[in-house]
C-alpha cells in the first residue's frame, strides 16, 4: 500500500544530500566580497584577521560579517602609525642648525654711555675697553680740562676676532650732545680699525665734544666667545718720545 507522506519525504531528502555534496553553505549573499574587502583594507598585517574570520566562522552569517569588520579596522590602525612617523621626521628637520643674530641691541639714540674722558693734558689718561659679539652703539664725552691754547684728542680702536669682520664708524657731535644724523666716518684698517681726530682747544672756552661710536657687523658667522670684538677709547695723547 502506497503512503503519500512517505513518498514526499524521499525527494526532499535526496535534494538535501545533493546540496551538501556540492559544498554550499547557508551564508548571506555577498559575504565573500565583504571578507575580501577586509583583507585589502588591512594593507599588511592588519588584513590577516579578516581573512581568518571568513574561513572559521561559517556557522553563522552575522558573526562572520562582524569578524570581517574587525579586520578592516586593523588595517586603518596601521595607516595611523605611518602618519605619526612622518610627523616626527618633519619635526627633526625643523630643529636644524640656527644662525647667530649679530644685529645691534640698541640704536644711536639709545647708545650705551661710556662716560667721559679727558681730551688734553689737563686730565688723567684714561683708556676705556668694551667687548661684545654683535653690532652695538656707544657714546662718549671728551672733556676740555685746560683753558690754554692746545689741542683736544680722541682715539677709538676696534679689534675684530679671527674669521669675523666688524667695522667702526664714528659720528661727531658737539658740546651739547651727540648727532645721529651726522655723516659717519669709517675707521681705517682691517683687523684693527682705528679712528683719531683732533680739534682746537681755545682759551677760556670749553671745547668739550660728544662722539657716537657704531660697531657694525659686516661678515663672519662665529658665535659667542669666537665672535668677541674689543673697542678701546682714549683721549689724552701719548707722551712725546
Amino acid at each position: 500500500m502506497h503512503t503519500p507522506g512517505r513518498s514526499l519525504l524521499v525527494p526532499a531528502l535526496l535534494l538535501t544530500l545533493a546540496a551538501c555534496a556540492n559544498g554550499t553553505d547557508n551564508l548571506q549573499p555577498g559575504y565573500e566580497e565583504q571578507a575580501g574587502g577586509g583583507g585589502s583594507g588591512g594593507g599588511g598585517e592588519g588584513g590577516d584577521p579578516g581573512v581568518s574570520a571568513s574561513s572559521s566562522s561559517r556557522a553563522s552569517s552575522s558573526s562572520s560579517v562582524s569578524s570581517v569588520g574587525a579586520g578592516g579596522a586593523g588595517g586603518e590602525g596601521g595607516e595611523g602609525e605611518g602618519g605619526s612617523g612622518a610627523g616626527s621626521g618633519e619635526g627633526g628637520d625643523a630643529g636644524g642648525a640656527a644662525e647667530c643674530d649679530h644685529g645691534a641691541p640698541n640704536t644711536c639714540a639709545g647708545a650705551e654711555n661710556l662716560g667721559e674722558i679727558s681730551g688734553d693734558d689737563g686730565g688723567a689718561s684714561v683708556t676705556l675697553n668694551e667687548t661684545g659679539t654683535t653690532s652695538k652703539w656707544f657714546k662718549v664725552f671728551v672733556v676740555d680740562k685746560t683753558n690754554s691754547p692746545s689741542y683736544e684728542h680722541f682715539t677709538a680702536t676696534l679689534t675684530s676676532p679671527p674669521g669675523m669682520n666688524f667695522d667702526l664708524i664714528v659720528y661727531e657731535g658737539d658740546i651739547d650732545g651727540t648727532d645721529c644724523f651726522a655723516s659717519g666716518e669709517r675707521a681705517l684698517g682691517t683687523i684693527d680699525e682705528s679712528f683719531t681726530t683732533t680739534w682746537d682747544d681755545f682759551p677760556i672756552v670749553d671745547d668739550d665734544r660728544w662722539f657716537s661710536l657704531e660697531v657694525r657687523h659686516v661678515a663672519g658667522t662665529a658665535c659667542g666667545s669666537e665672535a668677541t670684538w674689543t673697542l678701546t677709547v682714549e683721549g689724552v695723547p701719548p707722551p712725546d718720545p
